[in-house]
């Protein structure tokens, strides 16, 4: 069950307006590409995304100047979270037809988003602005955009609220929505709605993402805050409960304190074929199962929705999901696109009315935007509400947000920063231990499916017990001279990550300085215009007294001069050979490091060889030692698009003439140049 109504979200159907740019088709081939536009089209719409790939990259091979084809590969893209692709396909039709629409430049603003690179990201929100020029939806979508981009990266360079991590009974499919059911036993349960296959249900997948089309809850043993016993299965049915888990798309749900009633949403049900409906539970004790579901009344709502040309209307029922029922379960919050709302998916409030439900309510403009909010959460005291949201300020898509107060009585929520938000979409969360640890869910990269639940405990502060620093200059390497207004950025290093703690820009004097904690490990890297980054290494460790360190912290820092060789120490070949000898990896890991250090470069490999062998076989011999290096560079995640490589043979050797078997090696050798500082991602 998708968390999101899909024809709800405000991006599709904008950029379903965009206009086709020019064609630049040769005469002969026009036809035949016509025709394949036509069966892509038909296929994307179907959302046959692989057929639909397959003829756009054959109209592109006709004419490689495809504005439409180019635009709808990055659509594709987009849909299989493959965000570097669809930003390659976006920017080509950028390229290609650069006046064709300007909703195009928002769309590559999003996706620079989701790729963290919000410095970019914020350079094609003010593009689209500008080509825009009209105050609407749009224009406040970008502004909106721009202040969550400005939120990330203040959040990126703080010191960090929560840990987080993975919880280990994530599945391939997708897991999400956790929640607390607790029958008093004594074992905890946290429940959650997964699209995993199980006995009596046949699971139907997507065939291009995987993911099941279906979803059931199931539920899982907590033996702690983050430690999780198997699968609770009961017999032989292997599901949550045979009433409650069906054909159609089930979950999530929500449960009262006791644990004896359970709320729960329910999609493409006999009630309601195109969205979603709330249902309600009891459990019996006695006989250990769940009651038969029953249909929320006044809680899933109508609309009247037109059918004919002479205005005829029929009510439909509109789209209520995600509900949560506080412990004494008399207040049900859910989510709706019913009328009446501000927009989008709306967070939404009922209370308990003897036997049946008030007249649900809006929770107001302080929580709910123009655009979507969804999964609701109220703590155990009652005095915050957790929630996601694509309307307010956030890192991109979905991000958790929390408002303090009561209903009726909502502080302006706060995003609750990373890393519990990221780029991509994160929501549904369940708060425990005085909000201090959270399960939530999140489709971010490298997960176990394409949606996975993550754990979060909240970092203590602990109170610094001794006052230190660390203070120096940042130095030209070459002259030793300061470099005035450069950048420190300093770093703590914990479980074998680098986490970002402060940032400081320094004035003409080129000085930087750190309050530091002690018993820590730090990086200190220095930056600045026209040089390559670099870093030292701080320690707190066995510091016992107030402490200003001055020992090897001034940073010194490699002039960039374009085009420039610069040896590779230890680079070597055996005898006309090009594979990578054991010895050159360590050196070859040092450029890798300094190459994510400095992602805006592009660099030249050149490689050498001795003057044994004919001029034309040692041209091929060191082209080949070149692309080595770039195989070994691309297999460690760096881009191929930011290197060059270059066969010098023995042309220009080192040594000359080679008197001995050193002389040989030293003129079997690597270098790089770098060849231009505006590299983008």
């Amino acid at each position: 069950m998708n968390p999101f109504r899909p024809k709800q979200l405000w991006l599709p159907l904008l950029l379903s307006i965009m206009c086709l740019g020019p064609a630049g088709l040769l005469a002969q081939d026009s036809g035949k590409v016509d025709k394949l536009l036509r069966q892509a089209d038909e296929y994307f719409q179907g959302y046959n995304v692989v057929e639909a790939e397959k003829r756009y990259q054959m109209v592109l091979s006709l004419d490689p100047e495809n504005y439409r084809a180019s635009l709808q590969l990055g659509k594709i893209k987009d849909y299989l979270k493959d965000y570097r692709e669809a930003l390659r396909w976006y920017r080509k039709a950028a390229e290609i037809a650069p006046n064709a629409n300007d909703t195009l430049y928002l769309q590559i603003g999003l996706t620079y988003k989701r790729l963290d690179n919000y410095r970019k990201a914020k350079e094609y929100f003010e593009e689209f602005k500008t080509r825009h020029g009209v105050a609407d939806e749009l224009t406040q979508r970008a502004d909106l955009e721009i202040r969550g981009c400005d939120l990330a990266e203040a959040s990126l360079a703080a010191q960090p609220d929560f840990r987080v991590k993975p919880v280990d009974f994530n599945s391939p499919q997708i897991d999400r929505f956790p929640a607390f059911l607790d029958q008093r036993q004594e074992d905890v349960f946290i429940a959650f709605t997964s699209g995993r296959p199980f006995s009596k249900k046949k699971a139907r997948q997507n065939a291009v993402t995987g993911d099941a089309k279906d979803s059931d809850i199931f539920y899982v043993v907590m033996e702690n805050d983050s430690v999780y016993g198997e699968i609770f299965q009961f017999p032989v049915s292997g599901m949550f409960s045979k009433k409650i888990n069906t054909k159609y798309n089930d979950g999530p749900a929500s449960f009262t304190g006791d644990g004896l009633t359970m709320f729960f949403t329910q999609c493409n049900s006999k009630e309601n074929r195109d969205g979603c409906s709330i249902y309600e539970s009891r459990y019996d004790p006695v006989a250990k199962e769940w009651g038969k579901p029953i249909f929320v009344e006044v809680v899933n709502g109508t609309r009247d929705v037109i059918i004919n040309e002479r205005g005829k209307t029929r009510q439909e029922p509109t789209d209520d999901r995600q509900p949560f029922i506080t412990p004494d379960g008399r207040t049900l919050f859910f989510v709706s696109d019913r009328p009446g709302g501000q927009g989008g998916n709306d967070l939404w409030f009922s209370r308990r009315v003897g036997t049946g439900w008030s007249e649900p309510q809006n929770l107001g403009t302080t929580i709910n935007t123009p655009f979507n909010e969804v999964t609701p959460f109220v703590n155990r005291t009652g005095d915050k509400l957790y929630f996601a949201s694509e309307g307010l300020p956030g890192f991109g898509g979905y991000d958790l947000f929390v408002a303090e107060g009561s209903i009726g009585a909502w502080a302006q929520p706060t995003n609750l920063g990373s890393p519990i938000n990221s780029s991509y979409n994160d929501f549904g969360s369940l708060w425990m231990d005085l909000d201090s640890t959270v399960l939530f869910t999140s489709d971010r990269p490298n997960g176990a499916g394409r949606d996975d639940i993550y754990w979060g405990r909240r970092i203590p502060r602990k109170p610094v017990t001794y006052d230190i620093s660390v203070t120096g200059l940042i130095r030209d390497k070459q002259t030793k001279e300061p470099i005035p207004f450069a950048t420190a950025i300093l770093y703590v290093l914990e479980d074998g990550r680098r986490t970002v703690v402060d940032t400081f820009n320094t004035d003409q004097r080129a000085r930087y300085e750190f309050a530091l904690e002690a018993e820590k490990e730090y990086v200190v890297l220095g930056n600045a215009i026209d040089y390559l980054a670099n870093e030292e290494p701080v320690s707190t460790t066995g510091i016992k007294e107030n402490t200003e360190l001055v020992q090897n912290i001034d940073i010194e820092l490699e002039p960039i001069i374009i085009g420039f060789p610069i040896v590779l120490p230890n680079i070597y070949y055996d005898f006309d050979e090009y594979y990578l000898r054991a010895d050159a990896l360590v050196e070859l890991k040092k450029l890798v490091k300094l190459l994510e250090q400095n992602g805006n470069i592009n660099i030249e490999l050149g490689s050498h060889t001795d003057s044994n062998g004919i001029e034309p076989y040692n041209f091929t011999l060191s082209n080949n030692r070149a692309k080595a290096v770039v195989r070994f560079l691309a297999e460690n995640s760096i881009s191929p698009s930011r290197l060059t490589w270059f066969g010098y043979g023995e042309s220009q050797m080192l040594v000359f003439p080679e008197l001995s078997d050193e002389d040989e090696q030293a003129n079997r050798r690597t270098e790089f140049r770098i060849m231009s500082i505006d590299f983008d991602m």
